[in-house]
C-alpha cells in the first residue's frame, strides 16, 4: 500500500511549485552581434580547452606535460603569427631604403654623391637570394596570410548564419568589413607591384639584371614623366608609411588604424552616471594614441618625400650611354611603357 502511494503522481500545484523554484535566474549578458576586427588581433573568441588538454595524463610524469615549447593552435592563430612576424624583415629593408632614398640625398644634396652610399647596401638590395629572403618572401607571406585569415572568418560567419551552398554564401555579404589598416595594405599591393616592375623586372628583361638601376635611373624617370612619377611616389610613400606605422602601432597595442568606433551608450546603462570619468580617460588616451601614430607617419612620409621628390625628382635626365640604356628600359616597361 505504501508502495502504491509513492508511485502515485504528485498534485498539480506541487509540480508547479517545484518547477518554479528549480528554475535558475541568470543575469542578462550582451549579445555580440559584430565580429572582432580581423586586423586588430582579436580574431576569434578563445574556446575552452578540453579537460584532457588541461590535466596531465596520469602516470606520464613530468615529461607528459612537457611539449618542448610546442602548443596546439588553430589555423587562424598560426596565420596571424605568420602575418605579424613576416613584417620584421621588410621593416629592416624599409629602414635601409628610407636612408638611401631620402636621408642621404637630403644630407648630400646630390644624387651622384648619394649613389656611393647606395652601393654599400646593394648586396641587400639586389642579391637574388638575400633580397627574396628579406623582402619578396615575407611580403608574399604577409599578403597570403591576411587573405587566408579573412577567408576563414568569412567561412565561419557563413556557417553561423547557416549558409551551406555557394549561392547562399554569395547572396549574403560574408566578407569581413575592412579597417583602414587593411585598406592601406591592399592599396599598397599594386603600388609595390608597379615599383618592382619598373625597377627590377623590366631591367632584368632588357639588361639581364638591375645593376644599372640606382638613384640616377629614378631621377631620369622623373625627368621623362614628371607628372606621373610625382603623383605615383606621393601615393606610394604615403600609403606605405601609414601602413607600416599603423601596423607596428597595432603590434605594440596602439590600435589606431584597426580599432572600431565605439557604439553609442545603451539606454538604461549606468555608464553615463558611474563610468563617465573612466570613459573620458579612455577616449583621451585613444585620442592621444591617434595623434601620436598619425604624427609619426606624417613626419616619416614628409621626410621621405622631401628627399625623393625634392632632391632626386629635380636632378634631371642623365647623359651619354647610361641615359640611352635607361631610355630603352623605360620604353619597354609592360603596359605603362608608352607613358614613361
Amino acid at each position: 500500500m505504501a508502495a502504491s502511494k509513492e508511485s502515485m503522481p504528485s498534485k498539480p500545484e506541487d509540480i508547479e511549485t517545484r518547477s518554479i523554484f528549480s528554475m535558475q535566474e541568470l543575469d542578462p549578458s550582451p549579445v555580440q552581434d559584430e565580429f572582432p576586427d580581423l586586423e586588430s588581433g582579436e580574431y576569434f573568441p578563445r574556446e575552452p580547452s578540453p579537460p584532457s588538454a588541461r590535466e596531465p595524463i596520469a602516470g606520464g610524469g613530468r615529461f607528459s606535460s612537457l611539449k618542448l615549447g610546442l602548443r596546439g593552435h588553430s589555423w587562424d592563430s598560426w596565420l596571424s603569427a605568420f602575418q605579424r612576424y613576416s613584417t620584421y624583415p621588410p621593416t629592416l629593408f624599409l629602414a635601409l631604403h628610407w636612408a638611401n632614398t631620402s636621408l642621404i640625398p637630403l644630407a648630400t644634396r646630390s644624387v651622384p654623391d648619394s649613389e656611393s652610399f647606395l652601393l654599400l647596401t646593394r648586396p641587400v638590395y639586389q642579391s637574388p637570394g638575400l633580397e627574396h629572403l628579406v623582402l619578396t618572401a615575407p611580403v608574399l607571406i604577409h599578403i597570403a596570410s591576411g587573405i587566408a585569415l579573412r577567408n576563414i572568418r568569412s567561412a565561419r560567419r557563413a556557417r553561423l548564419y547557416g549558409a551551406e551552398t555557394r549561392s547562399q554564401r554569395h547572396s549574403l555579404t560574408f566578407w569581413p568589413r575592412m579597417s583602414l589598416q587593411a585598406r592601406l595594405g591592399y592599396s599598397l599591393v599594386p603600388l609595390l607591384g608597379a615599383h618592382v616592375l619598373v625597377n627590377r623586372i623590366t631591367p632584368l628583361m632588357v639588361d639581364g639584371g638591375s645593376s644599372g638601376v640606382g638613384l640616377g635611373y629614378v631621377a631620369h624617370g622623373f625627368a621623362r614623366a614628371p607628372a606621373l612619377w610625382n603623383l605615383y611616389y606621393l601615393l606610394f610613400v604615403a600609403v606605405g608609411v601609414w601602413h607600416f606605422v599603423g601596423g607596428w602601432a597595432a603590434w605594440m597595442g596602439w590600435r589606431v588604424t584597426t580599432v572600431r568606433k565605439e557604439r553609442d551608450r545603451k539606454k538604461g546603462s549606468l555608464e553615463g552616471y558611474l563610468g563617465a570619468s573612466e570613459s573620458e580617460q579612455r577616449l583621451r588616451r585613444q585620442r592621444k594614441m591617434w595623434w601620436t601614430v598619425n604624427g609619426i607617419a606624417a613626419v616619416g612620409a614628409s621626410i621621405w618625400l622631401a628627399g625623393a621628390l625634392g632632391i632626386i625628382g629635380r636632378t634631371g635626365q642623365g647623359y651619354g650611354w647610361e641615359a640611352k640604356g635607361w631610355n630603352e628600359i623605360y620604353s619597354q616597361v609592360p603596359v605603362i611603357g608608352s607613358w614613361l
